[in-house]
């Protein structure tokens, strides 16, 4: 039996809560309702919830919502942005500050690789090492964001692929000849690989009823539904 009516995700000893509400009067309610009952079945299982630590964010299109949550007439923060799994998520989901973490986290892979390697192929490793497992990590959620918030990395990718032939070459030419995808390309394949296991019942339960067929929801012959299933 489930403790409350959240979503909950868990790791380690961190959990996630999350609940959706068209009407942000109820939502707050519902809300400060099921943390009682979090509240009451970690107590009754001896745990402990650190007040200090835990913060809430409200996702929504509007301003200055006054919105208040508690646990056990402990006040939760409200964040604009939180931390989870190493992805900063935004209430706004435009994803600038995790594009901005990336940012600074890039440009130091970057200078790792205008240090003086002797070989090409050292320089690729390098690059896989330490700015494209960076690149790659969560794509499939930031990757969606506009090209203007996306451009700062677009231009570090670009910078580290340069690095790689120190000479005046198109940096299209440079990702083809060294078998680099850029940003789009990583986000796209990302995307491919998330459906493919999709399709393929390689995911969770909980995301069965995310998708509909195209077919399901009309037969019209339109583009979409010639190139696409979903």
């Amino acid at each position: 039996m489930k403790a409350s009516n959240f979503n909950t995700v868990l790791y380690a000893d961190d959990i996630n809560l999350h609940i959706s509400e068209k009407n942000h009067e109820i939502l707050e309610k519902t809300v400060n309702h099921e943390l009682k009952k979090i509240d009451h079945w970690v107590r009754a299982n001896k745990l402990c919830i650190n007040y200090s630590k835990s913060n809430f964010m409200l996702m929504n299109n509007h301003k200055n919502i006054n919105f208040s949550v508690s646990i056990n007439h402990h006040p939760i923060s409200k964040q604009s942005s939180l931390k989870y799994h190493g992805v900063i998520r935004d209430d706004k989901l435009n994803w600038k500050p995790q594009i901005e973490k990336l940012v600074t986290q890039l440009s130091k892979s970057c200078g790792m690789l205008f240090k003086h390697y002797t070989y090409i192929s050292d320089l690729k490793s390098v690059y896989f090492a330490l700015f494209h497992s960076y690149l790659t990590y969560s794509i499939l959620n930031w990757g969606r964001t506009n090209k203007t918030t996306l451009l700062p990395l677009i231009r570090l990718q670009n910078k580290a692929a340069r690095t790689l032939e120190y000479n005046k070459t198109k940096t299209t030419v440079l990702y083809s000849k060294h078998k680099i995808l850029e940003i789009p390309d990583l986000f796209k394949l990302s995307v491919a690989k998330f459906m493919y296991s999709f399709y393929n019942g390689g995911l969770p339960n909980h995301f069965d009823n995310n998708f509909a067929e195209i077919a399901s929801v009309h037969k019209n012959q339109t583009r979409l539904a010639s190139v696409q299933k979903y």
